[in-house]
């Protein structure tokens, strides 16, 4: 009897871990943390009232963010879902992007990883977009693996070592780059050659 409550507390421990980490884990073209791609939209009730977003022309940014202990937004914790419409009456998950860096892909990175680690861990991953601002004081470089539906986000990546501040999960064969003019991240930035 002894044995088999200690059995039972194990695997209930166990399961109690692997449900914690799977709210945090990436999984490239499938989800983020509970987030699932081709979900529809009605799902993301789950998280509560988005703090901001956009729609239009049948398709809608929402975006979550973390709140500071004064209740003030902290952009540094955020979720942001893209869906759109694929029926009539349902718009459905098209893109999950995060950039808090609890969230990590079962081979360890995520937000705050640096593009020499990820590159290591998706070798299929390359340069596909940048956007600079008019001052050139700001840029974001979009690393992609569209076979596997991940892409990984710089900013200022000018330094030496640059280190990811989004990942970005899409449908594999796709790519993150359709969406990424609408992204609040985006506003006031400017394509220029990778």
């Amino acid at each position: 009897m002894r044995l088999l409550i200690i059995f039972l507390s194990l695997l209930s421990a166990t399961s109690a871990a692997f449900a914690q980490k799977s709210a945090w884990l990436i999984t490239p073209g499938k989800s983020i943390g509970q987030i699932k791609l081709e979900a529809p939209a009605q799902s993301l009730s789950v998280l509560g009232k988005p703090g901001g977003g956009d729609a239009a022309m049948m398709k809608a940014w929402r975006i979550w963010y973390s709140r500071r202990k004064d209740n003030s937004i902290d952009s540094s914790h955020m979720l942001a879902v893209f869906t759109a419409m694929r029926t009539q009456d349902t718009q459905y998950v098209k893109q999950i992007r995060v950039n808090s860096p609890k969230f990590r892909t079962n081979k360890g990175v995520g937000p705050g990883s640096t593009i020499a680690a990820i590159k290591k861990a998706y070798p299929g991953i390359e340069k596909t977009q940048a956007y600079e601002s008019a001052n050139k004081a700001r840029k974001i470089v979009v690393y992609e693996d569209k076979k596997q539906g991940i892409a990984f986000e710089t900013a200022n990546s000018r330094s030496r070592k640059p280190v990811c501040f989004m990942v970005v999960v899409f449908d594999p064969g796709e790519s993150a780059a359709g969406y990424l003019d609408f992204h609040a991240g985006f506003d006031l930035m400017n394509p220029v050659a990778p």
